[in-house]
């Protein structure tokens, strides 16, 4: 647990910082419900249309909502040469983490539409 808990600090450390992309590969509807101020919207299924607009050079960090879908996403882009990361246990382990975080900061890196 303890791992994963700094592997999503070092997640969160990322979020915008220049040349780091957050993609949400949810649906339209969750992503509107919450997400990581910063991260575009690209659901699973349209990855594999839009991944030309990203550029290779660029760290991509992917999130879905429990980590499964992200984790397929990050083994294609990789093997296509992306930079890739995935955020283990997705937004479950975010909100989990949220509990135990400064609510002022939550507020600033949690979005809703």
């Amino acid at each position: 647990m303890e791992e994963q808990n700094t592997q999503l600090y070092e997640f969160l450390e990322r979020l915008g910082k220049p040349g780091c992309i957050f993609i949400d590969l949810r649906t339209p509807e969750e992503y509107a419900q919450g997400h990581l101020s910063g991260a575009i919207n690209i659901p699973y299924d349209d990855l594999e249309e839009k991944k030309s607009r990203l550029y290779k050079k660029d760290q991509i960090f992917l999130y879905c909502d429990r980590g499964n879908v992200s984790l397929m996403a990050c083994r294609d882009l990789k093997r296509e040469g992306y930079k890739v990361i995935n955020l283990w246990g997705g937004v479950y382990a975010l909100q989990k983490a949220f509990d135990r975080m400064d609510k002022k900061f939550v507020d600033m890196i949690w979005k809703k539409n």
